[in-house]
Order: structure tokens, then C-alpha cells, then sequence
């Protein structure tokens, strides 16, 4: 009990170390180093020539300047700059022309002319930069904030900034996001409404005056950079766009896949064996039972010769594509012949290693072959053979993931479908990982549930 006590209070205190540890490692100073006036405007009008704009937003970039009035000290490490702004006024000499621009017809003697962005932006970029390149001046007050992070100072472009540096951008934005409808001169002088039923003109118009924007600046420690990163990638992967429905519908898909492969390959793999240990047990052989022997070696030397993806790929695209056969069909019948094919020669040696007096017991208490294999040979093969199998099993459900390689919307798909929309690979796999290997481990415990179950029956 002692020593129990001992170990108890042993780790309490290890765990309390630990949590100090980390608290001190996340602990950051909260106020900024001092800057002069000087310093921050040159760091402010840098950050404004390096921002990424589109083509028509250059000339705004090149004109507009900022000068810092005044530097005060917030408690997030940041400084807040009171300014002034000398811009060119996109917003009035845009938003006179959301008509002209929104209302294009987007046919032309029935052929759609903007079928994407990009179609309108070659279109009307010139106009727009034409337009932006008149734009009055104006000065606009508003606050920047600078960051003092580990790479040093960073100048934080929010929303406001943006809005003001670039003359109104982002009161543009919010005009033109809801905006369904414009009105529309016909040739002969009269107007109607315009409704757009594709969103091509508007993103094209948007995209047109992009200016890139940056993220707020990380302030924390580095464990606590670590650790907000990791929160961020979670946030993108999984919760925005409610992408974790996506691996939902993909992991139900290979749940599937994988049953209905397993019953398959089950029902596949028995009949092989005992044709096989039929043709081996018995001397004498009919001609049927020679051809139906020599097929199922055909079967086995070709399923287990050749790697899984291609005959997956063969299966799909050469013989049930052009048949119009769905990719789920098309997976089922792949993974059920490759496992039905390794099932077989496992339970044959199940089934070729029960000694020939079980055979012969059975003959006399009057069974025939097939009572004896039934009743007699085949539950001992069982449970000789019941590990083998439950590694089979678990090879099957890993062997889905290449599912993907026909489009089939399985787990894998959906992991790779969130790395193609997140450009992040990290939490993506390790997600799928982790799925797999609860999984595995789920299946693992039933079968030793099951191995249990079969010892206990033995007694």
C-alpha cells in the first residue's frame, strides 16, 4: 500500500512539473519594444509595396502613402499607429459603373461568352485600370497596427487598412457580393433588369481588384505558436466548410467497401479451399473436378501475382466502366476476389493440416465427405486458421484505401480532397492514420473476443 502511495504521489508531482513547464514555455511578455515615428512609417509604407495587388490596383499602390501621427502601445505586443492616408478614391470612381460592368449579356447568338473569371477579366481589366488610373486623391484617417513578433515588427493589414490604404476596396467588396441584378440598355435605348445566373461576371469583377491580405501576426512564445498553428490547421481541415462530414461520408464508404469485399472474399476463399483439398485429399480425380481444380490455380496464380491497384484499375476502367457499372460494384468485386484468393490458401492449410484420422472417424460414424468435412474437419481448420484470417481481415480493410485510384469516394478520397482544398498535408493523414488504426484495433479485439469465445467452447 506504501509503495502504491508513493507512485501515486510521484506522478501527481510529475504531472504539477510538467504543467509548470508548459505554462512557463507559453508565457509571453505582452508589451511591444519601443519604436519612433520615423521607424514605423518606413516600416508601414514598406509593408504597403510589397502587398501583392492585381493589375487595375497598381496604380493605387503607387500612389498612396502613409503618415503616423501618433504611436501608442496596446497589450497584445502590438503598437497602434494613428494615421493618415493619401490614396486615390477608388470607391468614387468605380461605383458609378457597377451597371456597365455586372450587367454584360453573357450570351452571345446563344454561345456563352464568360465562361469563367478569367474571361471577364481579360474583357474589362483595361477599362478598370483605366478608371482606377483617374481616381481623385483623397486622405483618409485610420489606425495600423504593428506586431512584435520573433521575426521582429510585422505590420498587420486588416480589413480597415485595406479599405482605407486602397481608396474604399473593401466598401466595393460589400456592394458587389450581394448584388444579383443590374439594370440593362438594350440596343434600341430602353432598360430592363439584368439577373445573372452566374456568378462569373461578379467573381471576375471582384477578382479584378484583389489586393492580397495578410493574417494577424502570432505574438506567443514558440510552444504557443506551435500549438495556435495546430489549432488554425485543425480548424481548416476539419470545421470550416464542415469538412469533417466529408471523412464521415468517406469513412462510411470504406466501411462498406470493406464488409461487403469481406463477405465476399469469405464466400470466394471457402469454396477454393475445399475444392483444392478435395482434388489433394482425393487419389482418384473426375474430369470436373480436374477442371474446376485447374481454374481455381489459375485464379490463385494470377490474384496473388498481381499487385492489387492494377487489378483494381483492370477491373474498373477496362471491363465495368464500358459496361456503365458503378465504381462501388467495381471495388467490391476487386478486394473480393484479392482476399478470396489468400482466404483459400489459408483455410486449405486449415483444412490440410487436420490429421486424415478426423477423416476417417467421421466415415465411421457413418458421415459421408461431405458431413465429415462440414461437422468435423471444418470447425477444427476454423479455429487453426482464425488468426491467419483476422490478419486477412485487417489487410483488406488497410488494402481499401487504394479505392481512391478509381474515384471512389472512400476515406482516402477524403482526406486527399480536404489536402487539395487546405494545401496542408500534416493533419489530413494523420487524421486518416488515426481512423485506420482505430479501425484495426476495433477488429483486433473482436477477433480476440471470438478467439476466447472458441476456447471457452473447447472446455
Amino acid at each position: 500500500m506504501r509503495k502504491k502511495l508513493i507512485t501515486a504521489g510521484a506522478i501527481v508531482l510529475l504531472v504539477i512539473l510538467l504543467c509548470g513547464i508548459f505554462a512557463v514555455c507559453l508565457k509571453n511578455d505582452t508589451v511591444a519594444g519601443k519604436i519612433t515615428k520615423e521607424e514605423a512609417e518606413r516600416l508601414v509604407n514598406e509593408k504597403l509595396d510589397s502587398i501583392a495587388v492585381s493589375a487595375p490596383m497598381k496604380a493605387v499602390a503607387e500612389k498612396n502613402y502613409v503618415t503616423v501621427g501618433d504611436v501608442a502601445y496596446g497589450e497584445e505586443k502590438d503598437i497602434i499607429l494613428d494615421c493618415t492616408v493619401k490614396t486615390a478614391d477608388v470607391y468614387s470612381a468605380v461605383s458609378p459603373h457597377y451597371d456597365a460592368f455586372l450587367s454584360v449579356d453573357e450570351r452571345k447568338n446563344g454561345t456563352a461568352m464568360y465562361k469563367s473569371k478569367l474571361h471577364f477579366k481579360m474583357e474589362f481589366e483595361p477599362l478598370l485600370s483605366e478608371l482606377i488610373g483617374t481616381a481623385p486623391e483623397k486622405e483618409v484617417a485610420c489606425k495600423i497596427s504593428l506586431y512584435d513578433t520573433h521575426e521582429g515588427l510585422v505590420v498587420y493589414a486588416s480589413d480597415e487598412v485595406v479599405n482605407a490604404v486602397f481608396g474604399g476596396l473593401a466598401d466595393i467588396r460589400k456592394d458587389i457580393m450581394p448584388k444579383t441584378s443590374a439594370i440593362r440598355t438594350n440596343a434600341d435605348g430602353t432598360t430592363e433588369e439584368k439577373v445573372f445566373e452566374s456568378s462569373n461576371i461578379k467573381l471576375g469583377f471582384l477578382d479584378s481588384m484583389e489586393v492580397m491580405q495578410n493574417e494577424k501576426p502570432d505574438t506567443s512564445s514558440a510552444l504557443g505558436r506551435f500549438w495556435n498553428k495546430q489549432k488554425r490547421d485543425f480548424t481548416r481541415n476539419f470545421i470550416e466548410a464542415d469538412r469533417w462530414k466529408t471523412i464521415v461520408n468517406g469513412l462510411w464508404a470504406t466501411i462498406k467497401l470493406t464488409v461487403f469485399a469481406l463477405i465476399l472474399g469469405i464466400f470466394i476463399g471457402f469454396i477454393v479451399a475445399f475444392i483444392r483439398a478435395t482434388y489433394i485429399k482425393q487419389t482418384k480425380h473426375g474430369i470436373g473436378l480436374k477442371i474446376i481444380n485447374a481454374i481455381c490455380q489459375v485464379y490463385l496464380t494470377v490474384i496473388r501475382g498481381t499487385p492489387v491497384v492494377v487489378q483494381i484499375m483492370i477491373i474498373y476502367f477496362v471491363i465495368f466502366m464500358p459496361l456503365g457499372i458503378d465504381k462501388f460494384l467495381a471495388a467490391v468485386v476487386c478486394f473480393g476476389l484479392n482476399s478470396g484468393a489468400y482466404v483459400a490458401e489459408i483455410v486449405r492449410g486449415g483444412i490440410m493440416s487436420i490429421d486424415n484420422g478426423q477423416t476417417e472417424a467421421g466415415r465411421s460414424l457413418g458421415f459421408g465427405y461431405m458431413q465429415t468435412m462440414f461437422y468435423i474437419v471444418m470447425p477444427q481448420a476454423f479455429k487453426a486458421v482464425l488468426p491467419a484470417l483476422a490478419n486477412e481481415f485487417v489487410v483488406l480493410l488497410k488494402e481499401t484505401s487504394i479505392a481512391f485510384y478509381i474515384g471512389l469516394g472512400d476515406l482516402m478520397y477524403s482526406i486527399n480532397a480536404i489536402r487539395a482544398a487546405t494545401y496542408t498535408a500534416f493533419m489530413p493523414l494523420i487524421a486518416a492514420a488515426l481512423i485506420y488504426l482505430v479501425m484495426v484495433l476495433t477488429l483486433q479485439h473482436l477477433v480476440t473476443l471470438l478467439e476466447r469465445r472458441l476456447r471457452n467452447s473447447e472446455r
